[in-house]
């Protein structure tokens, strides 16, 4: 028995429940959680103390190499010592780090020395552009350059010289966007150095503001260690901008014309040898094809952004983990290229997470199966003007089968007031229809990191409304809503240390249709609860004990229950190396109104529980990972799955993974073996040259997938990409069905 179709990786919605009337009271819910956050409000702390350093002017600009040579940074202002924020808060530092700081008008320079009394335990793994360093010794630090306590830039190194990156924006990052900076490092018998040069054309800033929000923070990881300049307390991070310090001095920078031009060249070869649809000949299915695009990005002010995007190829982007659907809601796949990355958080609604966002970027040039289509052109306009965030981005479709060529636009604006913010959004256009779709937004985001002894509140509310006018036409989509809906909803969070909280509501019209948007269930209200309790016990191999509870409730608007969930973590315990282990048990009630679309679920009421495990080892060995073990019931059979995540580490330069999933579905219906593969061979020749070969494998779609990768950062903006991706029909032999090697150059000028 084969009881599973391939997975759709976004679609639009999956109604469920029945019509019900139009909600008179819609607005309650936000209305009420305005009021409370409005008393909590008037509970809160003052205006920290903050730590402020004068940067220094230069010009002579230093060389990026890593060494601090003699006299290069006499101009700097110098920092001396940092302050523990991880294990023991306000405590001095185990190591002793100093940081230089100055400018020379076009650049912001930092340089850290890291010493360090035992060299041969510094932890560095990672060789990758943009890997997660948290598992590796680091030097990071933070930019608030419009000092409006919520947004900013996040920088970090590792004593490989691998660089990380992400925006901020009210709370939220967006680690796959890319600027251009520098960095180098060295290591010797007293510790590390790194050099970093961050040009101003890179970031948005206030032209005229003198004074910056500024953090910087070191992470010793042997023994989990973190130690910051500003505000070292466990319960925030360093991204938490509105504890940051103050850098003073920054009047009189400039980021010259501010015009970066990048053509674009592919290559692309496609032999497919699937049979071809019906009317669809050879020429189809083998051919090359050459595609120049060209982008454009202009900094109309210091603090506008402007991008024009034509013939946009994203041939070069990382494939999507291969995954099976084992709900039945779409899967949601992150956003990975570059264009839309620029500044996406700007666009980021309502403190939403997945279900019910107004836009998501991948519903443009994405099909359901994650594959490319047409985009003639695209422009997006992002920044600030005062304390107003705007973003404007439109799309311009090919027309593949549409009546005509398809416009796509989303517009985007908020103004903060400390370190919270009110806005609205609007989209308008449908990729998939003929027809018009049009959702507009309000949301409010309550933010507050001196919250009562030093803590951290949030709260927020946000409303939405669409309206649909499908096609009606011979090609029209006869399943699209008709007519309008609407959604709603809030949450209140406490997120420290010692306690974690945070509860929400939302309510999803059956007919509300973000066309633009990412909503996999309507006509539903939605309540959720969870609770972390950490105690920190004095030992040497436990740095955090936890136990939590999560509670879901999700009714039809009807308020029929359809889904309810109580999960406890018994024990969740992590030493400081990141070895760990988890027990949970999920109890889970479903309402199944209509059969499942990907596997076979009758209709019924479902009750069923499962022991879940979780082990972990520390991937600062040359072998680590983790081990995932659940066994239960499942709908009204038993489910036992495993999935094991582990990397093998030869060399920093050489190193491979392994996921393996596999799930056993005992059902009434039949037996199920569901096997999903992933392994990784990576080659790192040095922090901007690397070769990534993937390969991917389901028992569900019986394919094989192969995507390798060879990418070779000249500098930032100026790379080279070559792509092979093959795939294989493995149900009775392994046979090639599609191969695509590709090659890209891009290069950046930059005025």
């Amino acid at each position: 028995m084969s009881i599973f179709r391939r997975a759709e990786g976004c679609d639009r919605r999956s109604v469920i429940g029945r019509p019900v009337g139009p909600e008179r009271r819609a607005f309650r819910f936000a209305s009420l959680l305005l009021g409370l956050v409005s008393a909590v409000a008037g509970v809160a702390a003052e205006e920290p103390d903050r730590p402020s350093i004068d940067i220094g002017w230069t010009k002579n600009a230093p060389e990026i190499d890593g060494e601090l040579d003699t006299g290069e940074w006499a101009d700097a202002a110098h920092v001396d010592g940092l302050t523990q924020a991880l294990p023991d808060p306000g405590e001095q530092a185990t190591q002793h780090t100093e940081v230089w700081i100055m400018t020379d008008e076009d650049h912001l320079y930092l340089a850290a020395r890291m010493w360090d009394s035992n060299p041969d335990e510094i932890v560095a793994n990672a060789m990758s552009r943009d890997a997660n360093l948290r598992l590796e010794d680091r030097f990071s630090f933070t930019i608030d350059p419009f000092l409006d306590r919520q947004n900013g830039y996040f920088f970090q190194v590792n004593p490989n010289a691998v660089r990380r990156d992400f925006l901020l924006e009210g709370g939220s990052g967006e680690p796959s966007w890319d600027g251009r900076w520098y960095a180098k490092t060295s290591r010797d018998a007293k510790g590390w150095t790194v050099e970093i040069a961050i040009p101003y054309a890179t970031i948005n800033f206030a032209p005229d503001a003198n004074v910056w929000g500024f953090n910087m923070a070191r992470g010793i990881r042997r023994r989990d260690e973190i130690d910051r300049w500003s505000d070292p307390v466990r319960e925030r991070f360093v991204i938490a901008m509105g504890r940051a310090g103050n850098l003073v001095g920054m009047k009189g920078i400039r980021q010259g014309l501010g015009l970066r031009m990048i053509p674009a060249a592919t290559f692309l070869r496609v032999d497919d040898n699937e049979d071809p649809p019906i009317g669809e000949g050879i020429s189809r299915r083998h051919y090359t094809k050459f595609d120049p695009s060209f982008d454009v990005f202009y900094k109309a002010t210091p603090s506008m952004t402007t991008a024009l995007t034509v013939n946009t190829d994203f041939g070069e982007t990382e494939v999507d983990e291969r995954r099976v659907n084992l709900s039945r809601f779409a899967l949601f796949f992150p956003e990975k290229r570059d264009f839309f990355l620029q500044d996406a958080l700007i666009f980021d609604f309502g403190d939403l997470g997945r279900n019910g966002r107004p836009f998501f970027s991948r519903r443009i040039g994405l099909n359901e199966e994650g594959e490319p289509v047409g985009i003639l052109a695209g422009a997006k306009a992002t920044g600030r003007v005062g304390n107003v965030k705007i973003g404007v981005l439109d799309v311009v479709l090919d027309e593949r089968g549409r009546s005509d060529q398809q416009n796509l636009l989303v517009a985007r604006a908020a103004t903060n007031f400390g370190e919270s913010a009110i806005g609205a959004i609007l989209t308008n256009g449908d990729p998939e229809a003929n027809g018009d779709n049009t959702v507009v937004g309000l949301d409010f985001l309550y933010r507050d990191s001196n919250f009562r002894d030093n803590k951290s509140f949030s709260a927020s509310a946000w409303a939405q409304g669409s309206f649909n006018d499908p096609d009606h036409g011979p090609t029209a989509d006869l399943s699209a809503v008709d007519g309008g809906g609407y959604a709603f909803g809030g949450a209140m969070s406490y997120p420290n240390d010692k306690h974690n909280w945070k509860i929400s509501g939302r309510v999803f019209d059956r007919d509300f249709d973000p066309a633009l948007g990412f909503a996999n269930r309507v006509g539903i209200r939605e309540y959720k609860a969870d609770y972390r309790r950490r105690w920190r016990p004095d030992l040497a191999s436990v740095q955090t004990a936890d136990m939590s509870v999560i509670a879901l409730l999700v009714t039809e608007q009807g308020r029929q229950i359809e889904t309810g969930a109580f999960t406890w973590r018994l024990l969740d315990l992590r030493s400081p190396i990141d070895d760990g282990i988890r027990v949970s048990f999920k109890h889970r009630y479903e309402a199944v109104d209509e059969p499942f679309e990907n596997f076979n679920v009758p209709v019924g009421r479902y009750h069923f529980d499962e022991i879940q495990l979780r082990l972990n080892a520390s991937l600062n060995r040359r072998v680590g990972g983790e081990f995932h073990l659940g066994y239960g019931s499942f709908y009204d059979g038993i489910r036992t799955r495993t999935r094991s995540d582990f990397t093998f580490r030869l060399s920093k330069h050489f190193q491979t993974g392994v996921i393996y999933g596999f799930d056993n579905l005992r059902l009434p219906g039949g037996d199920e073996n569901i096997h999903v593969l992933q392994a990784r061979l990576g080659l790192f020749f040095n922090a901007d040259l690397s070769w990534v070969t993937l390969i991917q494998f389901d028992s569900v779609s019986d394919t094989l997938a192969i995507n390798s990768r060879f990418r070779w950062i000249i500098e930032d903006g100026r790379e080279v990409f070559l792509v092979l991706n093959q795939g294989f029909d493995t149900r009775d032999d392994v046979v090639a069905q599609r191969t695509a090697p590709l090659a890209k150059l891009q290069w950046t000028f930059r005025f």
